[in-house]
């Protein structure tokens, strides 16, 4: 029975943002890209710094001298949340 109300609730959310998008005007569209790309780009990073993060403190229990490298890559991990920053950037520019 709990779940029938989160669904609803989901459902009751949709339906309200709908009309809000297609009120807003012209830019609507661009405003929700650009929200979707630092979103998406960001939970993608975290993901990824998750991933790499793990790897690198036991790759780094184990040959702590590699620590430097494993920087590195957490570095490059959070370039992907850079990358959409950028992305929402050059698409609000275009409006």
């Amino acid at each position: 029975m709990n779940t029938n109300r989160s669904n609803y609730k989901g459902v009751l959310k949709l339906f309200l943002f709908l009309p809000m998008v297609l009120m807003a005007g012209d830019n609507s569209y661009a405003y929700i890209a650009a929200a979707l790309a630092v979103g998406l780009s960001s939970i993608a990073a975290g993901i990824a710094v998750g991933m790499v993060g793990a790897a690198a403190m036991g790759s780094i229990g184990e040959k702590p001298e590699i620590s430097t490298k494993a920087l590195i890559f957490l570095g490059l991990a959070e370039g992907i949340a850079i990358y959409g920053l950028i992305v929402s950037i050059m698409i609000l520019g275009k409006i």
